[in-house]
């Protein structure tokens, strides 16, 4: 099966995430530009898909409307004016977006009756080498790890009751090196070089101890416990990682 949509989804989830990629609550003009970079993305993507009129309006339809559940219910989930209730509700009305959205775009491909090709002024370039529907599989994947899997994970650590607002403040530069560890896990597991990954994955647990056994000391309540910070640490890593392995298992299957 295709994931050729799957990837379509990402990239506009991915796009539409980026103009929010320094603000944890955004006002509602903001969350309707992203909606709309999110949009363009999927219309730009099903008229090269060529599901046909109808089909193809659908699709756009509840993808689009998807894009608009993700964005607003993350949005609340994340902001802390809320009340507890209003971002538990929230927090899971986004993860449900999310699944429903791969799940859409997963079933979504049969109504897509011819593969995406590259147009003929590129048969001689080196993106000819590469099959289109893999491209644009690999783009979502991309796409996905620079924002989104961020606010992923900070909707995880809030869920657990791991807040990452006051604990990224100890271990600074998470939003940046995230990504970043991310996209070279992908590449890495893409090209099957996951011993590699699982060094890059040793190493950032070497890199962050001493700030982890600074943060176990400061720490008053629960004297034999781990810390706040060392629990944001390990679940938001994990999270991260398996995150980045999914996008190298969908970009390895496409």
């Amino acid at each position: 099966m295709s994931l050729v949509l799957v990837g379509l989804w990402l990239a506009a989830v991915g796009a539409g995430d980026l103009l929010r990629a320094s603000h944890d609550v955004v006002a509602w003009r903001r969350l309707g530009a992203c909606l709309g970079v999110a949009g363009v993305v999927l219309l730009v993507g099903l008229v090269l898909l060529e599901p046909g009129l109808g089909r193809g309006f659908l699709l756009l339809l509840l993808l689009g409307a998807l894009v608009a559940v993700w964005l607003a219910t993350s949005t609340v989930a994340l902001d802390p004016r809320r009340s507890p209730r209003e971002r538990d509700l929230a927090r899971a009305g986004a993860f449900a977006a999310l699944a429903l959205g791969a799940l859409s775009s997963m079933l979504g491909v049969q109504a897509i009756d011819s593969p995406l090709v590259w147009p003929g002024f590129l048969d001689r370039t080196i993106a000819s080498r590469w099959p289109a529907s893999d491209f644009m599989v690999a783009l979502g994947v991309v796409a996905a790890q620079l924002v989104t899997a961020n606010i992923v994970v900070r909707l995880l650590l809030d869920a657990v009751g791991v807040p990452a607002t006051s604990n990224e403040k100890q271990l600074k530069g998470g939003r940046v090196l995230g990504p970043m560890e991310r996209i070279f896990i992908v590449g890495l597991g893409a090209l099957g070089e996951l011993t590699a990954a699982a060094i890059v994955v040793a190493a950032k647990g070497l890199l962050r101890f001493p700030e982890l056994q600074r943060a176990q000391k400061q720490q008053t309540l629960p004297a034999d416990g781990p810390s706040d910070v060392t629990e944001y640490f390990l679940i938001g890593s994990f999270a991260s990682w398996l995150l980045a392995l999914g996008g190298a298992a969908l970009i390895y299957l496409a």
